[in-house]
């Protein structure tokens, strides 16, 4: 049994994709496919998600990324025990027929207790895992001063514009250096969350299976510590593959006002910073 957990927030299309294409997988394994919803489905909706899946948390409030995630793998455990939690964003489609299989052959060599897929953001983009995280407090602070300054273009219009203006013209000067292709086995390394896959020795071991004080941004630095304060084993493997199509859930809710995406964008990363500090230090 594996568990798919889908975290919906307004885009409907997307989330009915993504459902669907794991119900096209061709493996035989028993699989559950749990919506999290963070307070934005309307009774149409619920009801045509009802025609693809009996299980759905209709949240009071919009929890963000890690709250929700964890009240749906907390429903996901309760009810179905599975081996293993795969936790992917709505923006996401599963396109190998084998996906599952893989993942109990994965767990066979490598006895994980996380793993992380190829993850093509468009096509020919290479992965974006494995995820490169904040390792220490120097890192999280230097990061929280990048933020910073960002946030001040970003609550100024005309910065704004003037920082648009350089960042263009920089692109045109500046050769964009290659992604990471992610074409080997690694371990030891932070995944990517719009896509991780948790084994039921994992689940087992923790009260939760994100960090639940965030609300968005840097889950994965998170979830890094607790792979390295406890030795787990987590694994990036390009034999399954998915396809993110990342950002179409923020869009719809800043109205594409690009500025006010970064503007909220930027301050909740640096919310998560400054508790990613706190960890840190706690130990």
């Amino acid at each position: 049994m594996i568990s798919f957990v889908i975290l919906h927030y307004k885009n409907l299309n997307d989330t009915l994709e993504c459902i669907k294409s794991i119900q096209k997988l061709s493996d035989k394994k028993e699989k559950s496919i749990i919506i999290v919803d963070n307070h934005t489905l309307d009774e149409k909706g619920l009801e045509l998600l009802k025609e693809y899946t009996e299980d759905i948390i209709l949240l009071n409030e919009n929890l963000g990324f890690a709250k929700a995630n964890n009240e749906g793998c907390k429903y996901a455990i309760a009810k179905y025990h599975p081996d293993f939690l795969c936790v992917i964003n709505n923006d996401t489609v599963i396109q190998q027929k084998d996906f599952v299989d893989k993942i109990y052959h994965i767990y066979e060599e490598t006895n994980f207790d996380m793993l992380g897929p190829y993850i093509e953001c468009k096509e020919g983009s290479g992965s974006v895992n494995p995820y490169q995280p904040l390792k220490n407090i120097e890192e999280v602070r230097q990061e929280m001063i990048y933020q910073q300054k960002l946030l001040k273009y970003y609550q100024n219009a005309v910065l704004y514009f003037l920082l648009t203006c350089g960042i263009k013209i920089k692109r045109i000067f500046k050769k964009r250096e290659p992604m990471r292709n992610g074409t080997l086995r690694e371990e030891n390394v932070a995944l990517h969350g719009c896509a991780i896959i948790f084994s039921k020795k994992y689940y087992e071991a923790f009260e939760s299976v994100f960090y639940p004080n965030t609300f968005l941004y840097h889950e994965e630095s998170f979830l890094y510590q607790r792979i390295q304060e406890y030795g787990l084993i987590s694994i990036y493997d390009p034999s399954i593959k998915i396809l993110h199509k990342e950002g179409a859930s923020l869009s719809l809710e800043m109205n594409n006002n690009e500025r006010k995406k970064m503007l909220f964008r930027t301050q909740e990363i640096i919310k998560s910073l400054k508790l990613l500090e706190q960890e840190m230090q706690k130990k």
